[in-house]
């Protein structure tokens, strides 16, 4: 493996990284009181018989609002949340070890390239495993939809999808040069 194709690998890594920021970053709850917030997981964890376990992130609220999602539906949505978030951190932790490996290998004074290319190779199937959570996550959420709120969160979708090619939140001026992650620096 040469040097360009260990830097590629190094940047699709922290790109998938921050991919992950990324979304979580978008996903906060901006319009939830923290007061608010608290007592609805502890009311919603009361109803998971024993599923007090599982806790909520920030994407779980947003949805909930952009979704009006009905208690039922935010029990639910709450189990599905809780399993990708244990699935992400899984990955992700298996990422940064990865990173670490191939950071620790390059130091070498010969870097073992065979080496190197196993670490990348690894790489690629957690990263394969992460998308895949990843879709299949966006299904089980668009499953417990009502048909109006499908619609709704098909906008989301493409909210996020907007944002992520550089068009920014209603901002962008289309070709990738609005104000969008990858051109915050423009």
């Amino acid at each position: 493996m040469n040097k360009k194709t260990i830097i590629v690998t190094i940047l699709i890594l922290l790109g998938a990284f921050l991919s992950g920021w990324f979304i979580y970053q978008c996903w906060k709850p901006n319009n939830i009181p923290s007061g608010e917030a608290s007592g609805s997981i502890s009311s919603l964890n009361e109803d998971t018989s024993g599923s007090n376990n599982i806790s909520a992130g920030t994407g779980y609220y947003r949805m909930i609002n952009l979704l009006g999602f009905s208690k039922e539906q935010s029990v639910n949505f709450l189990q599905t949340e809780g399993q990708y978030r244990q699935k992400m951190t899984e990955y992700i932790n298996r990422l940064d070890s990865i990173d670490l490996a191939i950071i620790r290998e390059i130091q070498k004074e010969k870097p073992d390239k065979n080496q190197l290319d196993s670490l990348a190779y690894q790489s690629g199937k957690i990263q394969y495993a992460l998308k895949k959570a990843t879709y299949e996550h966006f299904i089980q959420i668009k499953n417990l939809c009502t048909p109006k709120q499908q619609e709704r969160f098909m906008e989301v979708i493409s909210e996020i999808g907007q944002y992520r090619r550089g068009q920014g939140r209603g901002e962008g001026r289309g070709n990738g040069k609005g104000k969008g992650w990858r051109n915050r620096n423009r």
